[in-house]
């Protein structure tokens, strides 16, 4: 009922008139000539109304506005409350429209163009101050024509361009979170890791309890560096998580700096309020460099897994397609093979005994080879009793043809393991034999698996270690045929360190190479990542935050 209510175009409209009026209102006595605070509620107003709300804003402005030009009326003139009734909200909106549209001010929803955004602020800061200075120039006082002195205009625009530079961070921030699809518990942990550290408000509070020391006790020269040193932690501050943390300690350093202003000295505020523009300025834009900089950081990282898990993917498609391949070769083989026994069984009698007996070895000759080609694809112990078979049968098997010593030690659970890891332990091993036979004539392979479970997954370490053993080195010499033919009952390609760390490094891995005393030895460290779908993100520009 109230989501129904809500949707309706008129409640909107409704909202829209009673929370302004009774915010501007709430506000509109805390706001002076020099610190407008009603400025960045209109400014906020102006950059997140959709443009079908505008024509209504203004006329609530004016609504807003009619108060005091009604007060005042006797006071300064009816021209100048004619003028006071023009909303100032109606002659910002053509350069806020230019910055949303032709600027693009905000790229996405959770982006901001900090560029954009400034220049807004100086234009809208300018028309309001221009409207401000010829609405004074209008009021009588007694009869005469009010004069404005030149230092209230300087003072009026850095009055109202600092209000918004102060606290227009903060609605970006509370836009942006209300925008978030983030659970609101990580947000609350991101935030207070980042902006709440205890080292941030450690640094807040001591900065600004000297800064009032100085203040207090020094020289009007010393007092100007005061407010210089005001904003030195805040410029700190910047480069750990960006213009958020200027937000964070630039609000609470432009209000410290404005309570230590001698209201009867208007030059001197001059010179401290530009003082305040330009450092906030300098500080912010910073800021967004320093988070546009992480933001694409982020954004490569995201990119470099994402093709890591695109090529895990192909890498494990490829497995399947090999699986499926040498399962339809194995049923050809065995169907070829059971018509060479028809077909030999039909012309037995025809044919001589000793050429019927070298047809049927033939055959069962091709079986063997079929077979063989099937293992050195997808091994049969592989698909039928699992990963711990291969590793202790398959390569066993192999190894034992090129009389090499084989043992195989597996600890820890392989069955919750992906197939894609199961595919790369194997292919790993294999190619790690193959690697150490060809370094050197070994006589016995040794072969370690463990793996273990961790928050964001599962890992696995491989080891593959040969040894040269003085009192079989002439076996292993003698052998150099079946170890040429190592690779191929293998299933293996014979890679190199590199490309053999390169796959490790696709599973999140790495590959560690050591001589040993007599012998050569290979470990590995893989992740088993748990995929999870890609976020994406607007690749940010130098100014976008």
């Amino acid at each position: 009922m109230g989501r129904e209510l809500w949707d309706k175009y008129w409640v909107r409209q409704l909202a829209l008139v009673i929370g302004y009026v009774i915010t501007y209102l709430s506000i509109r006595d805390f706001s002076t000539s020099s610190w407008p605070i009603t400025t960045p509620l209109r400014f906020a107003c102006l950059l997140f109304l959709p443009y079908r709300y505008w024509p209504l804003f203004a006329g609530v402005d004016c609504v807003a506005q009619s108060y005091v030009a009604y007060e005042c009326v006797d006071r300064f003139g009816i021209l100048w409350s004619l003028t006071q009734l023009v909303p100032y909200s109606a002659i910002s909106m053509p350069l806020v429209w230019w910055c949303r549209e032709k600027l693009n001010l905000f790229p996405s929803t959770q982006l901001v163009n900090f560029k954009a955004l400034l220049i807004c602020t100086v234009a809208v800061s300018l028309a309001w101050d221009a409207q401000a200075v010829l609405s004074g120039a209008c009021g009588q006082v007694n009869g005469h024509w009010f004069v404005i002195p030149f230092i209230d205009v300087p003072e009026g625009f850095l009055g109202r361009y600092i209000t918004i530079v102060a606290l227009m961070p903060w609605v970006l921030m509370v836009r942006a979170e209300y925008l978030s699809e983030e659970p609101w518990q990580r947000r609350l942990r991101k935030a207070a890791k980042e902006l709440l550290a205890v080292d941030t408000l450690a640094l807040l509070l001591s900065t600004a309890l000297f800064v009032y020391w100085l203040y207090l006790h020094s020289e009007e020269e010393a007092r100007k560096l005061s407010y210089l040193a005001a904003f030195l932690p805040i410029a700190w501050l910047t480069l750990k998580p960006g213009w958020r943390a200027a937000a964070l300690g630039g609000t609470p350093a432009i209000l410290c700096v404005a309570s230590l202003l001698q209201y009867d000295t208007a030059e001197l505020n001059i010179e401290t309020e530009a003082f305040i523009a330009f450092v906030v300025t300098c500080l912010f834009t910073l800021g967004a460099r320093i988070t546009a900089q992480s933001l694409k950081e982020e954004q490569d990282r995201l990119e470099v897994e994402q093709a890591l898990q695109l090529a895990r993917q192909s890498f494990q498609l490829s497995e399947t397609r090999i699986k499926k391949t040498a399962q339809a070769l194995q049923v050809a083989g065995t169907s070829l093979q059971l018509t060479q026994h028809q077909l030999l069984d039909r012309v037995h009698d025809v044919l001589p005994e000793s050429e019927v007996q070298r047809y049927y070895r033939q055959a069962a000759s091709m079986q063997d080879h079929v077979n063989r080609l099937v293992d050195s694809m997808y091994p049969s112990a592989w698909r039928q009793r699992g990963l711990s078979a291969a590793l202790h049968e398959t390569i066993a098997d192999a190894l034992r043809e090129a009389a090499i010593n084989y043992r195989c030690r597996i600890r820890g659970p392989l069955d919750d393991l992906t197939p894609a890891i199961h595919a790369a332990i194997y292919r790993l091993a294999c190619e790690s034999v193959m690697h150490i036979n060809g370094q050197l004539v070994c006589s016995s392979i040794r072969l370690g698996v463990r793996s273990g479970a961790t928050a964001n997954g599962y890992w696995v370490a491989l080891q593959v270690e040969g040894k040269l053993d003085n009192s079989h080195i002439n076996d292993a010499m003698f052998d150099t045929t079946e170890r040429d033919m190592l690779g191929s009952r293998l299933g293996a390609y014979g890679l190199g360190l590199l490309a053999l760390r390169n796959h490790a490094r696709l599973f999140g891995g790495e590959l560690r190479s050591k001589v040993t005393e007599n012998g050569l030895r290979l470990s590995y460290m893989l992740v088993d990542v748990i995929n999870r779908p890609m976020e994406q993100l607007t690749a940010p520009q130098p100014w976008t935050a």
